[in-house]
């Protein structure tokens, strides 16, 4: 085998590092602005913010935790470990692109002078940039993950398959999203309180105007992640086996 390919070679895992040193540099520049904000306003605002980005970070973990799995001898003892942590992954991967969502916040708190227009207003600038990187960092974080583990199906069941089920997880998460935007459930709420969950959906589903808006919604969030994902993912894992 040829290792310029190899998923487990040098040459693919500097590149996943690279990337991951993006991701933590786009990081910390959120978390630098928030301070900053917050400092410069006196008001105690996004701290919710350092929260969302945490949470987008755990597919990434997840992922990279089945990538080791997955070099262990095959036993049913690695089936279960990968099964396990690859249903896990997929309840927290909304977490990743929701951070596109938080992109209303600074509409929502920014305080503009009294008679003065917020265009013309440095400040609403750092607000807007502040949750401009943190969308893409989102949409970056969701690339990786889904990358990577669409990399290892492909290796396991072909091309056409890993493609079909990355755009399932795609459409998954953006009604994922919805979830957690509207209906403020969180990724492990769909194993501490499922039925909980399910009466919302079923309530959305046989309510037309929910569910014209719900439809609408994930549509538009389904089309920026596979448009970020496309985008992206040919930067970070556009690996073949030799």
């Amino acid at each position: 085998m040829n290792n310029k390919y190899d998923i487990w070679g040098t040459k693919v895992w500097t590149g996943k590092i690279i990337v991951l040193i993006i991701l933590l540099l786009a990081t910390g520049f959120c978390v630098a602005l928030g301070i900053h904000l917050r400092n410069a306003t006196g008001r105690d605002i996004y701290r919710y913010l350092n929260w969302d980005i945490f949470l987008g970070w755990v597919p990434i973990g997840l992922a990279l935790l089945i990538d080791g799995v997955m070099k262990l001898r095959r036993s049913w003892i690695r089936n279960v470990l990968v099964l396990g942590a690859g249903i896990v992954w997929l309840l927290f991967y909304p977490n990743s692109v929701y951070l596109v969502t938080d992109t209303l916040h600074p509409f929502v708190h920014y305080e503009a002078p009294a008679g003065q227009r917020f265009l013309f207003q440095l400040e609403f600038w750092y607000h807007l940039f502040l949750f401009f990187v943190a969308a893409i960092l989102g949409l970056g974080l969701g690339t990786y993950s889904l990358s990577s583990i669409q990399q290892l199906v492909r290796e396991h069941y072909g091309v056409v398959r890993s493609w079909i089920f990355a755009h399932i997880v795609l459409i998954l998460s953006s009604i994922g999203i919805y979830i957690g935007r509207f209906i403020r459930w969180n990724s492990w709420n769909a194993i501490t309180h499922p039925q909980l969950i399910w009466k919302d959906v079923i309530d959305i589903v046989t309510d037309p105007v929910q569910l014209h808006f719900m439809f609408v919604f994930t549509g538009m969030i389904w089309f920026i992640s596979l448009v970020g994902y496309f985008m992206m993912r040919g930067g970070m894992f556009m690996t073949r086996r030799g």
